[in-house]
């Protein structure tokens, strides 16, 4: 009988030969297929088919590749797992000593591991600690606004405007220049060397990327040695940096001082800058997203660590291994073997989150792994986080926006690399402005008229926008307010009241009172009754209305505020009443009987007649206004209030209204008695007013 047992063994051997060949095959096509535009655009479609073929899959230069979460989270901070270093390296691609950009990765901590990686992450972690990011904070706001109010110019000149090079890619380089203290007018030239940099993290850089690399850790050294030069010219006095300089002793951190820093900043800027590009366009993806984040001011952290989650600004991380060891799933990995971390496949992982690929700005947060986990976390993060919960709302409250072309993304695959985000503002129905102008989308509204309104489904959103600031209530602005309600639609449920510029409105327009007091005393009279004909229609308007206030508020702006249904106060919010505030306008119109009413006679009689300005929580303590959150939340608070008030049935809303208009007559007189003093804000008033007479 023949033996067939030799045959049948070849042809086994041959099958499993032949699929492991096509198995490689298919690999090398995933991972070629990420270096695409449309790899580069959904790598998630990708790390889906890499899961699908195991917990590990062999990559066809011998590396393993990992994108479950509990395997990336062993291979990031297990003992048995080091960073890929200069020992590793020397032994096994000995030539990589010619590269200066290595070099730099090498002699930072970001590319080194025990015993030396402590010392050298401890010596820069001042720069970026949670109490540094905290004392600088209203800088690193102020720079978000700054940069934005350059995107926004742009977007007027020109209609579209890519938010990735003029915000994302220059907003992380500025913020860390306040850090570091470094000049700002190097931002430029910082981001291109660390864009050129960061090529060393790649999988697989070409030769022409190495080169770029290389080029730019020769730049960063001509750089290093004129900034550090004493007398420091570049440098000022009490910059951080400078004053790192000053007090590090320890020579093996001053040794590689350079290339730790020049490591930092272009770490810092590829993470936050994939996490501010890339956020907005899944949130102008997404606009239901972006509502709800606008609705829930409260709940931004956990909003921008779901955005983490998703975007994944860094996708992977690599590591060998210490000594012989296995992955999680019993897959054996020798000494010295590289493993892939895909951290954006473990952020997605389906056993880990559930539904991964849908962007839920309210799913509970959970630690994910998108800056890493162990010995090498990233050090930014708690900077690229407060980037994020700063620019985000900003964006959403200032614009409207829409896509306006396809996302353009670099070549890395160890960043997101979102580089291009081309926008738009999005078309809407033309608008009502002061004087019955009209706004048309992305109008400027300072040339449009004082007053620009605009709707959202049932919400009106009325801006004041006087050029100076002011708001004044001068005679164009009141009659475009009492426009806005003679036309106001019957399907309105809800007005929002904000302002641009640096108040909320300090009251009438002086200049205009004066000049006609002397010249046209009936002009000034019919002035007055219109500034008490509009309040008088605010507080009756058969919509509830939201104040949004901020900065001064103060005289007729203070009557305007008081007409309105709901108060939300910024944290810099003063309110101030001066006497002549009864004339002009509170008191013929029933806002001083509603001051009254709501905070008592004594709390009102002292501010009267003191004329002190009150703050947002002496504010609220009194019932002035009835929520105070930080200032660059207040006009998405206030709009929030108006959305909920606009789900809520018509005849209630209408039937409160009546009862809140008969307060001020129906209830006890609230000049009597004594008991006004017992509110809190009363009694702190009557506290200054004590220590003031014992001075």
């Amino acid at each position: 009988m023949p033996d067939h047992t030799g045959r049948s063994r070849k042809t086994t051997d041959a099958a499993a030969a032949s699929s492991d060949r096509e198995f490689r095959r298919r690999v090398t096509t995933l991972i070629r297929h990420l270096s695409t535009p449309e790899g580069r655009a959904d790598p998630h479609a990708v790390y889906d088919e890499l899961r699908a073929m195991g917990p590990a899959v062999r990559m066809p230069w011998g590396a393993w590749m990992v994108t479950s979460h509990d395997a990336n989270h062993e291979v990031l901070s297990g003992s048995g797992w080091r960073t890929v270093d200069a020992a590793w390296r020397t032994a096994r691609q000995p030539t990589w000593v010619r590269h200066p950009g290595l070099k730099f990765l090498h002699d930072s901590a970001l590319g080194t591991n025990p015993p030396g990686h402590a010392g050298l992450r401890r010596s820069l972690g001042s720069f970026v600690s949670p109490r540094s990011v905290a004392d600088l904070t209203p800088q690193i706001v102020q720079t978000v606004h700054e940069y934005l109010d350059r995107f926004d110019a742009v977007l007027r000149a020109d209609g579209e405007a890519d938010f990735g090079a003029l915000v994302g890619d220059r907003l992380p380089m500025a913020v860390l220049c306040i850090v570091l203290g470094l000049p700002r007018e190097d931002i430029p030239l910082l981001c291109e060397m660390s864009r050129m940099l960061s090529n060393v993290h790649d999988l697989a850089p070409s030769k022409a990327r190495m080169a770029q690399a290389d080029r730019a850790g020769k730049l960063w050294n001509a750089y290093w040695e004129q900034l550090v030069a004493q007398p420091r010219p570049r440098l000022p006095e009490d910059s951080p940096l400078g004053e790192w300089l000053d007090t590090e002793t320890d020579p093996a951190v001053r040794a590689v001082a350079g290339s730790q820093l020049n490591v930092m900043i272009e770490a810092g800027l590829e993470t936050t800058t994939s996490l501010l590009s890339d956020g907005v366009v899944q949130l102008l993806r997404r606009p239901e997203q972006a509502t709800w984040m606008l609705e829930h001011p409260e709940a931004v952290h956990g909003a921008v660590e779901e955005l983490v989650r998703f975007v994944s600004p860094v996708q992977l991380m690599t590591r060998y291994a210490a000594q012989d060891t296995e992955l999680p799933g019993g897959i054996p990995v020798a000494a010295g073997q590289i493993v892939h971390a895909v951290v954006a496949a473990a952020n997605h992982d389906p056993d880990a989150y559930d539904s991964p690929h849908d962007l839920n700005l309210s799913r509970p947060p959970r630690r994910n792994l998108a800056f890493g986990v162990g010995m090498h976390y990233c050090l930014g993060a708690p900077l690229a986080r407060l980037e994020a919960t700063t620019l985000f709302p900003e964006v959403l409250q200032r614009f409207d926006l829409e896509l306006a072309g396809p996302v353009g993304y670099d070549e890395t695959l160890a960043f997101r690399g979102t580089r291009s985000v081309p926008v738009r503002r999005r078309p809407r129905p033309a608008a009502t402005a002061g004087a019955g102008a009209a706004v048309a989308a992305g109008e400027s509204a300072s040339a449009a008229g004082p007053v620009v309104v605009n709707r959202e489904d049932a919400v009106l959103v009325v801006t004041l926008t006087r050029p100076d600031g002011h708001n004044r209530l001068d005679r164009a602005t009141l009659t475009a307010l009492g426009d806005v309600l003679t036309t106001l639609p019957d399907d309105i449920a809800a007005i929002v009241l904000r302002a641009e510029g640096h108040h909320f409105c300090i009251g009438g327009d002086l200049d205009e009172l004066a000049q006609l007091a002397t010249n046209d005393p009936d002009g000034y009279r019919k002035l007055v009754e219109l500034s008490d004909e509009v309040l008088r229609a605010w507080r009756t308007c058969p919509a509830v209305t939201v104040a949004a206030l901020h900065g001064n508020v103060a005289g007729t702006g203070l009557g305007l505020a008081v007409a309105s249904d709901l108060r939300v106060a910024a944290e810099d919010a003063r309110f101030r009443a001066p006497e002549t505030v009864v004339s002009i306008p509170v008191g013929p119109s029933e806002v001083l009987d509603r001051l009254v009413a709501e905070i008592g006679s004594g709390w009102t009689r002292a501010m009267l007649l003191l004329g002190d300005a009150i703050n947002a929580q002496e504010a609220l303590e009194g019932g002035l206004v009835q929520s105070v959150v930080p200032t660059e939340n207040v006009w998405a608070e206030a709009k929030r209030l108006a959305r909920r008030i606009a789900r809520r049935d018509r005849e209630a809303i209408r039937v409160t209204k009546q009862t809140m208009a008969r307060l001020p007559h129906d209830g006890p007189d609230p000049t009597e008695g004594t008991d006004v003093w017992e509110a809190p804000l009363a009694q702190a008033l009557r506290r200054r007013i004590t220590l003031g007479n014992a001075r």
